[in-house]
């Protein structure tokens, strides 16, 4: 019965924990979904760990760079 009781604070907290995320995200940053063809999200994430980076840094640093020119 005691386990039954943390399991299910332990729910709580990590939905809590959840819903604040999912404010702090929505009030700091924007999402943008772009479709590619088959293949071109394993290419952008090789490329990506090739430089050490996540796909998400790689796609944004790819985007400034592009812009600076």
């Amino acid at each position: 019965c005691g386990k039954s009781i943390v399991k299910l604070r332990r729910n709580e907290m990590e939905e809590s924990r959840k819903k604040a995320n999912r404010k702090w995200l929505a009030k700091n940053y924007e999402t943008i979904k772009i479709r590619v063809p088959k293949g071109t999200r394993e290419k952008i994430k090789k490329w990506a760990a090739a430089h050490n980076m996540s796909m998400e840094k790689y796609i944004c640093s790819s985007c400034e760079e592009k812009a600076e020119k």
